[in-house]
């Protein structure tokens, strides 16, 4: 089934021990390394191992002892990341001028005389002389308002329940959002990938969880469940029964593949109405193409050859044509062709 691309509304089937209570992946966030040695402190202060910390945390043991070797002012510059330091650099340099600026005027110099020896304007030297005037930037460390943020609480549902970055523009516009579609998409692949490394972390938890890849499910399209490595008729039978929509589409797609192995044209109609039932839009896209073009789908059903080799050979020559960056002659590509295929027969 070439054209055939179901939406399977699985990204990452998380399957949880009835015991265990987990939050919501909305509300996971990546831990800092900050809060990482924090936590390991505390959890060695427990009695707890550092092998044991360190596969609990996600955390390299030679990065834990490190850490561990240092004070606290030493952990602290190590912690700290190179825009921050520049930032103190900056900031530090700042307040050096400013008291110098201040120590002048105390002893009487103008703002004029100021600013003319600093080499700056006097409306700044003014500002400098204020008690109240720091030398950190009002904006610094202030999130930078998202034409998103009225809309997250909406948004983080609808990604909740598997909506996809089409559905939930739809939704948004509606609501007065007039950003772009790249916003979401990007808003949308942070959050999941902070959720699966928040997922993969937790494999090292003591929470039981298990992970199935979307990938290892979709191959279930095209392979037997046998021929699926990592993949158990256990956790197959536990995704359908929380996405009851992928076992009809896999069932659907099992039934087409049947229909051309035993040659049962009677039966594509009663498929193609099964199928339509299902009202998913690729699904309804694979349905319109045969109807459109039903004599030859049927055709392909009855008949056991095809057009294979000649559409092999356009493509071959598509590609030759290609390769020579379309700056060649008819007679030029002819005589080419002929030598690629000559060559061919010789070896």
């Amino acid at each position: 089934m070439k054209y055939l691309k179901p939406k399977v509304i699985i990204d990452v089937v998380k399957m949880e021990s009835s015991n265990v209570a987990t939050k919501s992946p909305i509300q996971n966030k990546k831990v800092t390394l900050e809060e990482k040695i924090m936590k390991a402190i505390q959890l060695l202060h427990d009695g707890i191992g550092k092998s044991q910390i360190c596969k609990q945390l996600n955390m390299d043991i030679r990065v834990f002892d490190k850490l561990l070797s240092m004070n606290d002012n030493e952990r602290s510059f190590y912690l700290k990341s190179p825009l921050q330091i520049s930032h103190e650099g900056k900031v530090a340099k700042k307040n050096e001028i400013i008291n110098i600026a201040r120590d002048m005027h105390n002893n009487n110099h103008s703002v004029r005389s100021i600013a003319i020896e600093l080499g700056m304007s006097r409306k700044t030297i003014t500002k400098y002389l204020d008690d109240n005037v720091s030398a950190i930037n009002g904006n610094y460390n202030v999130k930078r308002k998202s034409i998103l943020d009225p809309f997250l609480e909406e948004i983080n549902k609808l990604i909740d329940k598997g909506h996809t970055s089409s559905d939930i523009e739809n939704v948004i516009r509606q609501k007065g959002y007039n950003g772009s579609d790249s916003t979401i998409r990007n808003y949308r692949s942070r959050l999941k990938k902070s959720i699966h490394e928040t997922y993969k972390n937790s494999k090292t938890s003591p929470a039981t969880t298990d992970l199935v890849d979307r990938g290892q499910l979709l191959k279930l399209l095209y392979k037997p469940l046998i021929k699926v490595k990592r993949l158990s008729i256990d956790y197959v039978n536990k995704v359908n029964e929380k996405y009851p929509l992928y076992k009809e589409i896999i069932d659907l797609v099992g039934e087409f593949r049947k229909i051309l192995k035993n040659k049962e044209i009677s039966k594509i109609s009663k498929w193609m109405e099964q199928a339509s039932s299902l009202n998913n839009k690729y699904i309804n896209s694979f349905i319109n193409g045969i109807t459109r073009d039903i004599s030859a789908v049927k055709n392909a059903i009855i008949y056991d050859y095809n057009n294979g080799l000649a559409e092999g050979s356009v493509n071959k020559l598509k590609v030759i044509k290609r390769i020579m960056y379309g700056r060649n002659s008819f007679e030029m590509l002819y005589k080419k062709i002929l030598w690629l295929e000559k060559r061919r027969k010789i070896n």
